[in-house]
């Protein structure tokens, strides 16, 4: 691919779109009803991006890319296809369309673009205020829990943690929900540290400890997990000066792939999954692997199961038997899910197609660190719809910007800290 730097207008529109989330996020804790404009603005960064991509950026594509950008095309296209084979309306297959073109052009607009090294420091000058703000505002709900709930009444932060076999109150500080927080400043460790060992920052080692603090604060397992996997693939790389793109992709691709076969091998294995791990993303992922098994494995169309256009065009949940699960009765359909529909409205080749089409864009990222925040990312997809969510998909993207802007690469970084210190 061209590392040309772009002298454009494009990093200033990227990290605009980086801090709106960032202002979005507080504007949400305080007002819901203040939130929606910005919420339907939010929905025009696809557009934005495909834009960009279509009109702006011309990068030389490597053989990865365009293998990732073939499969990804191939999902869309056959999801259309399985979707009018089952006779889905032309609404339907156009609102599940657009979200569908969230992931990959959203990820491929951060992965070729390109900034001066200027962008990473205004961003670590932009992420130390941030941290005192979060400290301040976690003071705040420890000393006064009414007086913050009265602020904030719109906080999606309320439902306490699981700690030690208690319930303990989740700290987010400036961020509307836990995992939120946790997964911010899980990939702001991760720049913190390379920076910090490159000799661009001071007090790194401290900063990355607030990082992890807040990571606790948000009683987020996963997300902490995955910071301790991201900080020892960091050290790891340092201490060996290894490329670890390829054992990422494999590990998506091994770890997606046990899951479906996994499910779809037995209906006993989905029954095992239903009786022994009680959450609604369980249930929707089992009614997904039913509907899978219906359809002998072609998927059932977009529309069925799990979709925005499920349960915004179709609603198909005020008539199946999930109606009275107590999460879709808030509304709650799919936010915290993404592969349910996958599994479900494409099959099994719809699900691969996508898989492969993710397998290809963590080997495509030219740096270690962009392809290790693109795997943290899908990590996450697994519990969450964080690969279809705006706000984590601009937030991971613009630091697979900066990782991917570096002039210097992950090559000499060693070098470089080796000479600095």
């Amino acid at each position: 691919m061209n590392d040309a730097k772009q002298v454009s207008i494009v990093p200033h529109i990227l990290f605009g779109m980086f801090i709106l989330e960032l202002i979005f996020l507080m504007v949400k804790k305080v007002s819901l009803a203040l939130y929606s404009p910005f919420d339907l603005f939010e929905k025009l960064f696809p557009i934005i991006a495909i834009g960009l991509l279509v009109a702006v950026i011309k990068p030389r594509l490597n053989y990865k890319w365009w293998a990732a950008l073939m499969l990804y095309l191939g999902y869309l296209m056959y999801g259309i296809a399985i979707s009018l084979a089952n006779q889905k309306g032309i609404k339907i297959i156009l609102v599940q369309l657009y979200h569908e073109l969230k992931f990959f052009p959203m990820v491929m607009l951060f992965a070729v673009a390109r900034c001066d090294e200027i962008w990473t420091k205004r961003t670590i000058k932009m992420i130390k205020p941030l941290i005192l703000l979060c400290i301040l505002l976690i003071f705040f709900q420890a000393g006064a829990p009414g007086a913050y709930d009265a602020v904030f009444s719109s906080g999606g932060h309320f439902e306490p943690g699981h700690l030690g076999g208690r319930l303990v109150p989740r700290f987010v500080g400036w961020f509307w929900h836990p995992g939120q927080s946790a997964l911010f400043f899980t990939i702001a460790a991760v720049l913190i540290s390379v920076e910090y060992h490159k000799g661009n920052l001071r007090f790194g080692n401290s900063l990355v400890f607030l990082c992890i603090v807040f990571v606790f604060c948000a009683i987020q397992r996963l997300e902490l997990m995955l910071l301790f996997m991201a900080l020892m693939a960091l050290k790891v790389q340092r201490a060996f000066n290894i490329d670890y793109r390829f054992i990422l992709a494999v590990i998506v691709f091994a770890f997606f792939t046990w899951l479906i076969s996994y499910l779809s091998w037995d209906k006993d294995n989905v029954w095992y999954v239903l009786e022994n791990f009680e959450s609604p993303r369980v249930i929707f992922l089992v009614e997904a692997v039913f509907v899978l098994f219906e359809s002998n494995f072609w998927g059932g169309g977009w529309g069925t199961i799990g979709s925005h256009a499920a349960a915004d065009v179709a609603n198909v949940y005020e008539y199946n038997a999930m109606k009275d699960l107590w999460w879709v009765k808030l509304g709650q359909y799919f936010y915290d899910t993404y592969w349910p529909h996958v599994i479900g409205e494409t099959g099994v080749p719809g699900y691969f197609l996508l898989l492969l089409s993710m397998t290809f864009m963590v080997c495509a990222l030219e740096r270690p660190e962009a392809s290790l925040l693109l795997f943290l990312l899908l990590l996450t997809s697994a519990l969450s719809s964080n690969a279809q969510s705006l706000y984590h998909l601009t937030i991971f993207g613009w630091f697979i910007t900066l990782f991917e802007s570096d002039p210097y690469g992950w090559r000499h970084s060693k070098s470089q800290a080796a000479n600095h210190y």
